[in-house]
């Protein structure tokens, strides 16, 4: 359709029969002709429908020269125009061409084919002039997004080892990548789970679209597991699931639009980044590629952020390991080096004086040999080579070797020691020595921080009181407990309590955790500061088949 206009009805008329395809040709079509006498006309007639080109007179009763040049291109952006003019102008013609007219035509217009041709071409110039400038702004986006993820990791790489910048990432965002950016995100480093939530808007809205998200994520139906299952299932793309919940969190924040790509860390999907965009916006259907560029640059730091911590944690376990074996191996062995001397002496003491020495360097090589037992242990546990020499293994035998070994030591320091068993326990499925390890470290424990008058009671009774069920050993004892904020790192490597003063390695109870848990069981421990501590665990009976 082309949309003439002229207020000339003598040129109207003209151009109209030139348009009239020729009787002879049959591939030509005859051109549908609209035709306005005013540019308030013709703006009547674009609302009624966009024509395929205009051909416009500059000397109409509204509009002179390239005032009406100018108003059409504003009433209909996109659509080529042709200028008619009775002006034989150069320099009119060529600022008709720089206002944006796709061609200048003298009148009377020339013949109805070289009309037509010029009317196609001019359609053809104006395809191809959109055609530059989308190819132009998406080029000048893709630098500008491209400009933004530089910026995106260079702010995640300065980021310190305790928490990586995701609300400044959010916030950079907008409005160059999106008019509105969510990050979400959990973490279960360390054994413990975090969940952090950013949301950036273009608004400032950040802070009411967060909670109103929050809560989205927060519901009973599990949202977030839904889309985190999509986005492990595939790219993340074209999934019902995944652009619903887009879709949903998108009128949340007040957008049109959105994308989600996942945020990958150690091999497992942790979360995901979701652009959004209000209607009209222009690079909002480039949108997929970047936010996976970003989400993929978040999954890498995260991957680096962890690496650094496990290395600084591994140099402080070293540098642990050091004071170790510096200082509680020192201890012993100068003690070894003082009764040596005092045996080389020239005047050596009486033959009671040398036998007490003898006990002396026999208990230091003993602890020292301990310490290196439990190090050894630790490096096993470590790199998983620990192996476990199970047997079916009497529960009586263990308690009997438990009484033996610590009924003398109670005893001495006047503590009270209780066996609370039951007769015809099964058999166990354990390695009998590791087993031991464990309670003799619990007992061992237990003992040093009981007072004098107090009571340390080894249980092993049936689990849920089922007489051919599995085992429940407990330690416990009525001392001063643990306090609350040291039990989340009892089971710590080195670790001490300063409240309760540190002794030893500090491996007993990790080693004695991670032996269970080589058995397939769980070390838990129960305390009330004041009135003593509780550790226990539970092994498998014999025909149970194991855990």
């Amino acid at each position: 359709m082309v949309l003439l206009v002229e207020d000339d009805p003598g040129d109207a008329e003209l151009i109209a029969l030139r348009l009239q395809a020729p009787s002879d040709t049959a591939t030509s079509a005859p051109v549908r002709l609209l035709h306005a006498d005013s540019v308030a006309a013709a703006q009547a007639a674009l609302e009624a429908g966009a024509p395929d080109v205009i051909i416009l007179d500059l000397s109409l009763p509204d509009a002179r020269g390239l005032e009406g040049l100018h108003r059409m291109r504003l009433l209909a952006p996109g659509i080529p125009i042709v200028v008619l003019s009775g002006m034989a102008d150069e320099a009119v013609a060529l600022d008709a061409l720089r206002a944006g007219a796709q061609d200048y035509v003298l009148k009377p217009p020339p013949d109805g084919s070289t009309l037509r041709r010029i009317l196609r071409y001019a359609r053809e110039r104006q395809q191809l002039l959109m055609e530059l400038d989308l190819a132009s702004h998406a080029s000048a986006a893709a630098a500008q997004r491209w400009r933004l993820l530089a910026e995106v990791g260079k702010a995640l790489a300065a980021s310190s080892d305790e928490a990586l910048p995701l609300a400044d990432v959010c916030r950079s965002l907008v409005p160059q990548g999106s008019d509105a950016a969510v990050i979400y995100f959990t973490d279960d480093d360390d054994e413990e789970v975090s969940t952090s939530l950013e949301v950036a808007h273009v608004e400032g809205r950040a802070a009411e679209a967060r909670t109103r998200i929050g809560d989205l994520l927060g519901r009973p139906e599990g949202a977030v597991e839904k889309l985190l299952e999509a986005l492990k299932t595939s790219d993340g793309l074209n999934q019902s699931e995944l652009n619903d919940f887009s879709q949903l969190i998108a009128a949340e924040l007040g957008m049109a639009t959105s994308v989600a790509a996942p945020i990958r860390s150690g091999g497992n999907v942790r979360g995901f980044l979701l652009l959004a965009a209000r209607p009209g916006r222009r690079d909002a259907a480039t949108a997929t590629l970047f936010a996976h560029s970003v989400a993929d640059r978040i999954g890498l730091e995260l991957d680096r952020f962890h690496l650094l911590r496990q290395t600084r944690q591994a140099v402080a376990a070293r540098d642990r390991t050091f004071n170790i074996v510096s200082h509680d191996l020192g201890d012993p062995l100068s003690t070894i080096q003082i009764c040596a001397t005092a045996l080389l002496d020239p005047d050596p003491p009486a033959f009671a004086g040398m036998r007490d020495m003898a006990q002396i360097i026999q208990r230091s090589a003993s602890l020292m040999q301990q310490i290196v037992g439990d190090l050894l242990d630790r490096a096993s546990l470590d790199s998983g080579r620990l192996a476990l020499e199970r047997e079916p293994t009497p529960v009586a035998e263990v308690v009997a070797l438990m009484q033996a070994m610590f009924g003398r030591v109670t005893e001495e320091r006047a503590v009270q020691f209780v066996v609370n068993t039951v007769p015809d326990l099964p058999e166990i499925d354990v390695d009998p020595r590791r087993i031991e390890q464990v309670l003799s470290n619990l007992l061992r424990n237990a003992v040093k921080f009981t007072p004098p008058g107090g009571r340390v009671v080894l249980s092993a009774l049936p689990e849920n009181d089922e007489p051919y069920g599995d085992v429940r050993f407990a330690v416990s004892d009525n001392g001063p407990g643990i306090p609350p904020e040291d039990l989340s790192h009892i089971f710590d490597w080195f670790w001490g309590s300063r409240e309760r003063g540190r002794s030893g390695t500090g491996l007993g109870l990790a080693i004695a955790k991670g032996l269970i848990e080589t058995h397939g069981g769980q070390l838990k421990v129960e305390s009330i500061p004041g009135k003593g501590a509780t550790f226990s665990f539970t092994m498998p009976r014999i025909n149970s088949g194991g855990l």
